[in-house]
């Protein structure tokens, strides 16, 4: 349950992540551990790491606007996969992949 301001922002997120809603949420809600507890982290850093969050969103826009206008839409595509990979195994995005890695 999440109050429509709520829901903006995760369609925002979402968008500027270039997916659905759903696959936004179940992404989310299955990566690693992204949102800790509000009590357990001071108020500015969760005010600066919602910051962080959102220019990072913006600029996963930005790019995404700028491969489909060159008409590279599969490079973003191949791009969210590693991110994702990256993510699930908690590994730096910069990191080349590992032998075997699956991208």
């Amino acid at each position: 349950m999440a109050t429509d301001s709520k829901w903006n922002r995760i369609r925002e997120w979402a968008e500027a992540a270039g997916m659905s809603v759903s696959s936004f949420i179940c992404l989310s809600s299955t990566g690693p551990e992204r949102n800790p507890p509000s009590n357990s982290i001071p108020q500015a850093v969760a005010a600066k790491l919602e910051r962080i969050e959102t220019a990072v969103l913006t600029l996963a826009e930005v790019e995404h606007q700028r491969l489909a206008e060159r008409g590279d839409a599969g490079d973003w595509e191949a791009a969210l996969r590693k991110v994702g990979f990256r993510l699930r195994t908690e590994r730096p995005v910069s990191d080349g992949p590992a032998e075997g890695d699956q991208p």
